[in-house]
């Protein structure tokens, strides 16, 4: 480490500097520099309670406010964390960076409107901020101002064109707008910039779906369950495709490896069911709505079908 004062070298356990003769027990920067060690060494709370000395020796050193923020941030005190990017907003020369943190820790509290704000004054300082214009994006699409998100997003995908959460997003919000046909453009460009982008697949899959591009949707859910293997809503939508195409031992598969996966789908049980029910397995699909009743006995589905699978084994009697 070195003395604030005239930088020479010394120990982290030193009280004086040798060579100036500063008083490093009750310097600020000095508290701070250790601090920083602490914190990379992910000694959170003995940084905080550093940062905690370093400003109540000088209750305007904005840049320990500031990353005793961090810190905060880090250990999940986001109001704590709000609080001390504030206070260090008030002597800082280049707020840029506080007022990106600050709109972090506020959208992590819900304030979404603090969120905008501070994102906003971010990007007044530094427009050339891709991450900026990303983050304002989600805050808008949280609060469901679709078009300002939209806006903010493609602000994003100006300043880096391959920026591949910016474009799934963007797609996302196009898919909530129901405008399908751009929303699938947007993930096929995900989809050529990453192709082990596993959500994005899956998000073009679902607006190919919805399109009624049933092969195509198919394909992509495919891809999305090959790049990671546990992805259950991949395995889901394979098996509500193959379905609505008909494919029914082909839907069973797909459930199948689903269930594997979260026994506990009461969804997934309903449907195997339906699809054993199509095929006249009677058995396989009394056994899968057994297995949703079990999870869930007030599931409407399953007790339909449940009853009208009864209705299938009772024998009629004779002159009916």
């Amino acid at each position: 480490m070195d003395c604030p004062k005239c930088q020479a070298a010394v120990s982290q356990r030193a009280r004086f500097c040798d060579q100036c003769g500063t008083n490093l027990v009750n310097n600020a920067e000095f508290l701070h520099q250790k601090a920083l060690d602490h914190y990379h060494r992910g000694l959170i709370d003995e940084a905080v309670t550093l940062w905690d000395q370093s400003v109540s020796l000088d209750p305007g050193f904005s840049k320990g406010f500031y990353y005793k923020g961090l810190a905060l941030y880090d250990r999940g005190e986001l109001q704590a964390a709000v609080d001390s990017f504030k206070t260090a907003l008030a002597g800082e020369k280049e707020p840029f960076r506080v007022y990106f943190k600050l709109g972090l820790a506020q959208y992590g509290l819900g304030d979404l409107a603090g969120s905008i704000e501070s994102f906003q004054k971010a990007i007044e300082i530094n427009p050339g901020s891709a991450e900026t214009h990303y983050r304002l994006g989600l805050s808008f699409l949280r609060r469901s101002d679709l078009d300002l998100a939209l806006q903010a997003l493609e602000g994003a995908i100006r300043i880096n064109p391959e920026y591949t959460r910016a474009l799934y997003t963007i797609g996302m919000v196009l898919s909530q707008k129901g405008e399908y046909q751009q929303a699938i453009s947007q993930f096929r460009k995900v989809e050529e910039i990453s192709p082990s982008y596993t959500a994005a697949r899956f998000e073009l899959g679902m607006a190919l779906y919805r399109e009624g591009t049933l092969t195509e949707a198919i394909e992509q859910f495919e891809k999305a369950v090959e790049c990671s293997a546990r992805f259950a809503p991949g395995h889901y939508m394979l098996g509500e495709t193959f379905r609505k195409l008909g494919r029914f031992s082909e839907a069973i598969s797909a459930y199948d490896e689903l269930l594997r996966l979260n026994p506990k789908d009461v969804d997934a049980w309903v449907r195997l069911g339906e699809c054993n029910l199509q095929l006249d397995f009677l058995d396989a699909a009394r056994e899968a709505i057994g297995r949703a009743l079990v999870i869930n006995p007030e599931h409407r589905e399953a007790q339909y079908l449940s009853k009208h699978l009864g209705e299938i084994q009772t024998p009629h009697k004779p002159g009916f």
